[in-house]
């Protein structure tokens, strides 16, 4: 064959002994090379892929470990929880529940969303108990005049005594609404 270099076999077979076998090594090497840059080097980069997993774990662990070392104590919450209760005793009354899920339905039924809603201020005037609550609303103008005319179908005496209004096609208003209450006297 003209152009192409051959190997003489009878070098290679007559070849000194450490040729030979530096030949035969590197034959057998190839595979086992090939096998552990295939095999061993993925094994190693899971390795250290988990290893920074665990490493992240324990330092959430920690952090996890200080916010609960951080808590307060079963009784001091049991403590706290009783002295907001003791608080919020005087804005206990008859009709607040049923009155805060009166005033939600119409917030619903006029596509109204409820921002904030303030503890009731209650004030008696002669016969009458007057419970007011101060509401953050989000609404357009359609949605607010559907609110105020569910609010003056109502049977009971329901007044926005106080309505003001922020925004462009989205309003932010804020509006105290007033319950009155007659006072019940015992028989």
């Amino acid at each position: 064959m003209i152009g192409r270099t051959q190997i003489d076999w009878r070098y290679v077979i007559f070849a000194p002994l450490w040729l030979r076998h530096s030949i035969i090594a590197s034959v057998c090497m190839l595979p086992g090379i090939f096998s552990w840059y295939s095999i061993v080097i993925p094994v190693t980069d899971i390795n250290q892929q988990l290893q920074t997993q665990l490493v992240t774990a324990e330092q959430l662990t920690s952090i996890y470990q200080q916010q609960w070392h951080s808590l307060p104590a079963i009784d001091q919450l049991k403590a706290q929880i009783q002295q907001i209760k003791g608080e919020l005793k005087p804005y206990q009354f008859a009709n607040s529940a049923g009155f805060l899920h009166l005033i939600t339905d119409f917030l619903a039924a006029s596509g109204c969303q409820l921002i904030d809603i303030g503890t009731p201020s209650v004030s008696e005037q002669e016969r009458l108990t007057l419970y007011d609550w101060q509401l953050k609303v989000s609404a357009d103008y359609f949605q607010l005049i559907e609110l105020i005319r569910l609010i003056n179908s109502e049977t009971r005496l329901i007044a926005i005594n106080r309505l003001t209004m922020e925004g462009g096609s989205r309003l932010t208003i804020n509006m105290t609404v007033r319950l009155y209450q007659l006072n019940q006297d015992p028989i």
